[in-house]
């Protein structure tokens, strides 16, 4: 951590721009520590946040869904010991659209098998047509989807395991079916886990996110990320001061 006490006297970290693109849309990784894409500090001659801080638990994206995103599920931490990394992850609506959270009441693993072998997987899922700034929390487990149109910001353990189930019979850009992971999803699946309801705030065993008005970001012995709604801003503020905010803002801290 001392290694930010020299940078972080001016300010809070800021990130060069992160865009991935896919077949469904975009996603933009404001604060990351992955090796393949790490968060760029703006001003910092190069220096990424796995430089400075190789460790950070969390992957914090921006999502706009054009078209749906793959039917996907990621391991738990008991789940990751066969293979990947687990995830969590949370959802703030950012703009309203339909996502796909947990299976009906019911359903078995059979139920699901014999629905991707006959391409109707879409009848077990539950659709849920969401509100800005609801909160959705996805433990590892749980199959997932983000529909179209929809776009939210995202806070998820630091993983980049996904195993896709179900692609909706859609091709990648070269023209191909994209490759699924059934066996390994089957692996991590829950079909038990009971859908999100949607929440104001998300508390975990990894983060916890909330929303706030105007005003001081108090100081804390605890990584914060910052996100404003209205302007876009992201910033990430390391153990120690804090700092204050103009606008309406989401707080997560690790």
């Amino acid at each position: 951590m001392s290694h930010f006490e020299t940078p972080l006297r001016g300010g809070p970290i800021r990130f060069e721009r992160d865009v991935h693109t896919a077949v469904w849309g975009e996603e933009e990784w404001l604060i990351s520590a992955r090796p393949g894409s790490p968060g760029v500090i703006a001003g910092g001659g190069g220096e990424t946040l796995l430089d400075v801080a190789p460790d950070f638990p969390l992957l914090i994206k921006r999502i706009r869904a054009e078209k749906r995103l793959s039917v996907q599920v990621h391991p738990d931490t008991a789940a990751a010991a066969a293979g990947g990394e687990p995830k969590a992850e949370m959802w703030c609506i950012l703009s309203a659209g339909p996502i796909f959270a947990g299976f009906k009441p019911g359903t078995t693993r059979r139920d699901v098998m014999k629905a991707l072998d006959s391409g109707t997987l879409e009848s077990l899922l539950v659709r849920i047509e969401t509100r800005p700034g609801e909160c959705y929390f996805i433990p590892g487990g749980m199959v997932h989807s983000i529909g179209e149109g929809t776009s939210v910001y995202e806070v998820q353990q630091s993983s980049d395991t996904t195993f896709r189930l179900y692609d909706w019979g859609r091709n990648g850009s070269d023209g191909k079916p994209r490759p699924l992971h059934v066996a390994e999803a089957f692996r991590s699946l829950d079909v038990g886990l009971p859908p999100p309801l949607p929440q104001d705030s998300v508390r975990c065993p990894y983060f916890s996110f909330s929303k706030s008005a105007a005003g001081g970001v108090a100081a804390s012995e605890k990584w914060r990320a910052v996100y404003v709604p209205a302007t876009g801003d992201s910033f990430l503020l390391p153990p120690g001061p804090g700092v204050e905010v103009r606008e309406r803002f989401f707080l997560t801290t690790t």
